[in-house]
């Protein structure tokens, strides 16, 4: 494999996320430029002086975003740690207590971390799908069966609480992020 082969390999690795349209047309780009500038010296020292892969895959992330599949991917995992935020699912009412904080300080984790990586919208979608499951299933649980982990009013405005602070968690810091943070989109 030629080194531009091997350049243009790491790029779409690193591009992994992108939406595949935009991916091609990068590459594409990449490659005509590559042939360009290889014409005019020798591939090995054009290719040895170029950005890395992982810096140019970074610029277009954040200049066009994850795709609409990663990013079904972040709100998806979010709900999944939401449903075990609940302490229903446990047989031992200690154990349950324990897996849910943990489940909780987990998601509050990525909730952060995703809005820092696929911006603040994809964080306010997985915390908006986090907090509903959370809601949801514990409201079904208790409707349904005779499992009552929340019996008071202070319970259930301390839960709620908690579950509307995740879609405040899952936007901010990504919102912050776009703010602050300056963008040097130059190639």
């Amino acid at each position: 494999m030629s080194p531009t082969e091997t350049y243009l390999k790491g790029v779409q690795s690193a591009m992994r996320g992108l939406d595949r349209r935009i991916r091609e047309d990068v590459l594409r780009e990449l490659k005509a430029h590559l042939a360009d500038a290889v014409a005019d010296g020798g591939e090995s020292a054009v290719v040895a002086n170029l950005e890395a892969p992982q810096a140019i895959a970074r610029r277009y992330k954040v200049l066009y975003g994850y795709g609409r599949s990663f990013q079904s991917m972040f709100v998806i995992f979010a709900a999944v740690l939401g449903l075990l935020t609940i302490p229903i699912f446990s047989l031992l009412e200690p154990l349950a207590s324990l897996v849910s904080l943990l489940a909780l300080g987990a998601l509050v984790t990525y909730l952060i971390l995703a809005a820092m990586d696929a911006g603040s919208s994809v964080g306010l979608f997985a915390g908006v799908a986090a907090c509903l499951v959370r809601i949801g299933t514990l409201a079904g649980a208790q409707i349904a069966t005779e499992i009552a982990p929340v019996t008071d009013a202070r319970g259930w405005a301390l839960f709620l609480g908690v579950s509307f602070l995740l879609v405040v968690l899952g936007y901010v810091p990504g919102r912050a992020r776009e703010k602050w943070t300056r963008r040097d989109l130059s190639m």
